[in-house]
């Protein structure tokens, strides 16, 4: 389920009665505010019996006053991906870009990720109007054999004449530095940051 709606207070309080009175319960759930917008992405099961339309009808009825948009999907109509092999384990690593804001910076990083059959697995950025500068952060699942400091390089070639610096970190690297281990305790060295 998808839910966009006026960014207010109240708006996951009215979500949640919603999902209550209808007897679902969440699973999975990513929530952002994008400019003055509440967006939600969530996975919720139902009671069997509750038709999909009654759902999106409560929740745009008791959400009125937030101007809530619902879309609703069902994994079960959806046709199943087709699986030739098991899913390659992937390393996760955290892609930020910083700069200048210009047009074309998002594709050609994603062309370059789609090339090492890299995927996106979140992405939040943002745009200062008062300097026209951007902030990008892209956790990203990468398949073994894809050399991240080429990955790294690449795109920092790309970028860095139109000053746009680009970092690329393991995220146990990240989780290291949130959380600090003592001297000697640690006995696995976190992969370099490049």
């Amino acid at each position: 389920m998808t839910v966009l709606a006026a960014n207010r207070v109240g708006i996951l309080a009215a979500l949640s009665n919603a999902l209550d009175e209808l007897g679902g319960n969440m699973l999975d759930v990513s929530q952002a505010v994008i400019q003055e917008f509440f967006t939600m992405i969530l996975a919720a099961e139902f009671p069997e019996e509750r038709d999909p339309e009654v759902i999106v009808d409560h929740i745009r009825a008791v959400c009125r006053p937030f101007g809530a948009e619902v879309a609703l999907k069902n994994p079960d109509d959806e046709p199943p991906f087709d699986l030739v092999e098991e899913p390659i384990p992937r390393q996760r690593y955290v892609l930020t870009a910083a700069g200048q804001d210009r047009p074309g910076v998002l594709r050609f990083i994603a062309h370059r990720l789609a090339q090492d059959d890299i995927m996106l697995l979140d992405l939040q950025g943002m745009r200062r109007e008062s300097d026209h500068s951007f902030l990008a952060s892209m956790e990203l699942a990468v398949p073994p054999g894809v050399d991240a400091l080429k990955l790294r390089n690449d795109l920092d070639n790309e970028f860095r004449a139109n000053g746009i610096t680009i970092a690329l970190q393991h995220r146990r690297v990240l989780a290291a530095l949130a959380h600090p281990e003592p001297v000697g305790f640690n006995t696995v060295s976190p992969p370099p940051v490049y």
